[in-house]
């Protein structure tokens, strides 16, 4: 008798489960995509917007609306999109209503390099390089002897700090790689140039001249002096201008 029963429950789920199969992928083969929704996760203002991902959706020749689901190659759209410099990552599916959600994750630069060697790119945090002939960024701009695996390797991070840490948001214009190991700053107050030196201590080397231009320059003036050289463990070593 439990046999039965067994067998029965299980026949009756198996029909069950053929019935569903068979429902959904009848609805499947009828549902019409009736749009697009492109939602971008943690935005970097103009630099990818909505009509730069519809462009690329384009060009991908994937139309979308009107047509069956099941004749609209997702992958593709995704991997057209993937397959920008300037996007880190893109997912899609299909909501209750229909529409195509289309979510992605733009690059975020956070340095503008412009090497010796005539290289001309954006950098992001995770070290990812991205043309500049499409965007214009307000950047911390880095010059000099750069090649990308010394801008990902010690630039980001110097990039990431100034950016994220006032007041040097605001007044660090410039980073210029005179070697792998000398590196200066050029500020926006001042007439000075800043020598870090080895990109090693960035954070306390930059507390050390807060503090110098809040106890030094502040009562001696600004223009005493032609380099502040931050180098040197625990101190700071100045160069007077030369009187003309």
């Amino acid at each position: 008798m439990k046999i039965l029963i067994k067998i029965i429950l299980l026949t009756g789920i198996l029909g069950y489960l053929v019935f569903a199969f068979t429902t959904l992928s009848h609805d499947e083969e009828q549902r019409i995509c009736i749009g697009t929704e492109i939602i971008l996760e943690d935005s970097t203002g103009n630099f990818v917007n909505r009509q730069f991902v519809e462009q690329i959706i384009v060009q991908s020749k994937c139309p979308i609306q009107g047509r069956n689901i099941k004749d609209i190659d997702i992958r593709t759209i995704e991997a057209s999109i993937q397959n920008s410099p300037y996007i880190d990552s893109v997912a899609c599916h299909y909501t209750s209503t229909d529409i195509l959600c289309i979510r992605v994750l733009p690059r975020k630069p956070v340095l503008h390099v412009m090497s010796d060697n005539g290289e001309k790119y954006y950098m992001d945090i995770n070290g990812n390089d991205m043309p500049t002939d499409i965007f214009l960024q307000d950047l911390c701009l880095a010059t000099g002897d750069i090649s990308k695996e010394y801008a990902k390797e010690h630039l980001v991070q110097i990039a990431v700090y100034v950016n994220t840490h006032a007041p040097w948001n605001k007044e660090i214009q410039q980073i210029h790689v005179r070697s792998p190991k000398h590196i200066e700053i050029t500020l926006s107050t001042g007439s000075h140039t800043v020598v870090l030196g080895e990109p090693t201590d960035i954070q306390g080397k930059l507390n050390r001249l807060q503090n110098f231009y809040e106890e030094g320059l502040n009562k001696v003036g600004w223009n005493k002096y032609s380099i502040i050289d931050l180098n040197y463990a625990d101190q700071i070593v100045c160069t007077k201008k030369q009187k003309k």
